[in-house]
């Protein structure tokens, strides 16, 4: 077997769907002596990721964001450290060039927005407060085992943000908007933190839930292969703007929920979860804005603001 060469990531992109993959997993099975009756490839993601039956998860990972190194260090720390069900790692190894883990598989369905869109306002706010009490629990550990510097993190996605939302198609009014936007928004973020730990990308498809008796719960939180150590606000942006974008009573339940007071969830804190909108580490303005409405394309930058964050 012969893994194809990946020297930029153009090429594992390119690569990505190959059927070599998939005897790649069949290797990794028989290396750690893995019986399976399925072995299907998993469809979204940006790593090549196999399940082995209901019990087993396969992660190949990309070469490139140091996705393994990563998702290694932030499931050993955040081992017992919350409510929320975690993977956890059975193996670990690299196959040819590249490293994967075999994960445990949570049982469940992921939640889809036609799903959330039809649930009780009752349904919607138990499964945020869920979600809610984990992440604060995640938070509330300082994370010096994670290798991460947040403030150089900052620096950098405020340095490239601008042509990177150009490269994505932003209106024009947006892109001259921007420079001025991050100059006066900057100052909001508060300097003398102690970074915590941070999953970096909650949204459905990072999350498998169950049902029962019209009450869905969360069974797994995966894929921490984005993790990092920050400003916990950060990880209010996937979930805001992936998962309850728009939704401002529901986004006020879900601040309600991890401990904010009613006088906290303001116009300054919208202004806040904006600029760590724009400096997601793959923040995609024009794709955010398709999600809320095909003429939100078009929003000045302040106006996008209010339409996601809208619990204002």
């Amino acid at each position: 077997m012969k893994l194809p060469f990946v020297a930029e990531e153009k090429d594992f992109v390119r690569h990505f769907k190959d059927e070599i993959w998939l005897n790649a997993a069949e290797n990794i099975c028989r290396r750690h002596s893995i019986s399976y009756h399925s072995l299907r490839r998993a469809e979204a993601g940006e790593h090549i990721v196999f399940l082995i039956d209901e019990r087993f998860v396969i992660k190949i990972y990309t070469l490139f964001r140091g996705g393994f190194e990563r998702e290694k260090a932030a499931l050993e720390f955040v081992r017992g450290k919350t409510s929320l069900p975690l993977p956890e790692i059975m193996f670990e190894s690299e196959i040819e060039t590249f490293n994967y883990l075999v994960l445990t598989q949570h049982a469940g369905v992921t939640m889809t927005r036609e799903i959330w869109r039809a649930l009780e306002t009752r349904q919607q706010i138990a499964f945020l407060a869920q979600l809610a009490e984990g992440l604060k629990q995640l938070h509330s550990h300082r994370a010096e085992a994670i290798d991460f510097d947040w403030h150089k993190f900052i620096k950098g996605q405020t340095a490239t943000v601008i042509e990177r939302q150009k490269t994505h198609g932003v209106n024009g009014e947006v892109a001259a908007r921007l420079p001025d936007y991050l100059k006066e928004s900057l100052p909001l973020l508060p300097q003398n933190i102690a970074p915590v730990f941070l999953h970096g990308d909650v949204h459905f498809g990072n999350l498998r839930l169950i049902e029962k008796d019209g009450n869905w719960r969360i069974s797994g939180l995966f894929d921490f292969a984005d993790s990092l150590k920050g400003f916990h606000e950060y990880d209010f942006v996937a979930v805001g703007v992936l998962m309850i974008q728009g939704q401002g009573e529901l986004q006020k339940e879900f601040f309600g929920a991890y401990g904010y007071g009613e006088n906290a969830i303001d116009e300054t804190m919208r202004r806040r979860l904006m600029l760590l909108t724009i400096l997601y580490e793959t923040a995609d303005l024009r794709r955010y804005a398709l999600r809320l409405n095909p003429e939100a394309v078009d929003y000045t930058l302040d106006e996008l603001e209010r339409a996601i964050w809208a619990f204002v």
